[in-house]
């Protein structure tokens, strides 16, 4: 029995790709940075420090560049950079029935809420917790396995990056990967990682909660 389901947000709830890498970009610009174009892309999605280390870029002015990115992707965001990958529909649906939808993204807190601002959203999750809210995305499920007293198997996480699907087995939930022109994993890579659960969309997802709950 699936008793709650955590989300990914950015490629998976909304179409964040092109506004991330390129704010990216600025930052990199700004500082002075030589960069390989096509590895920024692959290590897009992943926190900052994480991405500069993988370009081979110190991190001693990674503060100010955090903040600087930050300021350039929510305010794309607000002017409409961003919209839902898919239908949000079978979404709200879950919610409405009672299910608890909560978002653990890499993305800041402030940033995921000004996203659901503009995506007009509010209201569809229960909870929304932000990369300076944790270390890791399964220390974060585990931690709220246990405040929502909960198993671990009664939960699942729905990502689009294969580290995704990482996370939900470090933290011993169903893994769900959602792959579709907002993922930011190849599908090759998803396989690889042998989520319990493939989608395209969020029909999808509750047809894979139905089938478990049933």
């Amino acid at each position: 029995m699936i008793k709650a389901i955590f989300f990914d947000f950015d490629g998976t709830v909304s179409d964040a790709k092109r506004i991330s890498y390129e704010s990216m970009v600025r930052v990199l610009e700004d500082f002075g940075y030589e960069f390989d174009a096509r590895k920024l892309k692959s290590l897009m999605g992943i926190k900052m420090h994480l991405i500069l280390k993988e370009l081979g870029i110190g991190t001693a002015k990674l503060k100010v560049m955090h903040k600087r990115f930050y300021r350039y992707f929510t305010k794309a965001a607000v002017e409409g950079g961003i919209k839902p990958c898919v239908s949000l529909k079978p979404l709200w649906k879950m919610r409405k029935a009672g299910m608890p939808l909560i978002v653990i993204s890499n993305s800041k807190t402030s940033f995921l809420k000004a996203s659901i601002r503009t995506l007009k959203i509010k209201g569809l999750f229960d909870g929304v917790y932000g990369a300076e809210k944790f270390s890791t995305k399964d220390d974060m499920l585990e931690k709220l396995f246990r405040k929502m007293k909960i198993k671990a198997s009664e939960a699942m996480y729905v990502g689009d990056r294969f580290s995704d699907v990482e996370f939900a087995r470090e933290a011993g939930c169903v893994a769900v990967a959602i792959h579709n022109k907002c993922a930011w994993s190849s599908m090759n890579l998803i396989k690889k990682e042998k989520p319990d659960y493939i989608i395209r969309d969020f029909y999808g997802l509750g047809k894979v909660v139905e089938g478990i709950n049933s």
